[in-house]
């Protein structure tokens, strides 16, 4: 049962459920699998075409991969980017400013004027593999899921993504 969730609710559930099993008693082993055969290599291979890739994987707490991703050419520009091992999610957000935290008006869903270059490759690269840019109150919404330190409930992101919540709700 979703609690304050959109009609996808039930389809993050879907996807958690068969990641997970019990989403009271969350079994978090399907990650390391995920590790091992990493889902989305073509697409960072078809990134590193036009992008340095960071990896920032956690990989005891999370169960997503994280990237941070930089243009080839001189830019203060980046992106933050996390890749679901949950479902097919990808929570995307832009930053010119590398010493200025996370803001919840940094998240990409779309094209938007005025942006870099790279953003739009970036943003029709995440869809051609079929993966859904998720919006900040889906992220936010939370879900009738119980991670293993005990919090409930908790946001999406930490059903889809890890451990820690919402990149803007704390610093770091």
């Amino acid at each position: 049962m979703a609690l304050g969730m959109d009609d996808r609710s039930e389809e993050f559930l879907e996807h958690a459920r068969r990641a997970y099993g019990d989403l009271r008693n969350p079994y978090y082993e399907f990650f390391a699998d995920a590790q091992d055969d990493n889902p989305w290599k073509s697409l960072l291979r078809g990134f590193e075409e036009f992008l340095r890739i960071e990896e920032w994987t956690d990989r005891t707490d999370d169960v997503s991969f994280s990237y941070v991703l930089k243009p080839r050419r001189r830019s203060r520009s980046a992106w933050s980017l996390w890749l679901s091992a949950v479902g097919p999610y990808a929570l995307l957000a832009y930053s010119d400013d590398p010493d200025v935290p996370l803001a919840r008006a940094d998240l990409v869903t779309g094209f938007g004027e005025d942006r870099p270059a790279e953003e739009k490759r970036i943003i029709e690269m995440l869809r051609d593999a079929g993966l859904a840019l998720l919006s900040a109150e889906e992220i936010e919404a939370t879900v009738d899921f119980h991670p293993p330190d005990g919090r409930f409930p908790v946001s999406t992101f930490v059903m889809l993504f890890g451990e820690s919540d919402v990149p803007w709700w704390h610093d770091g």
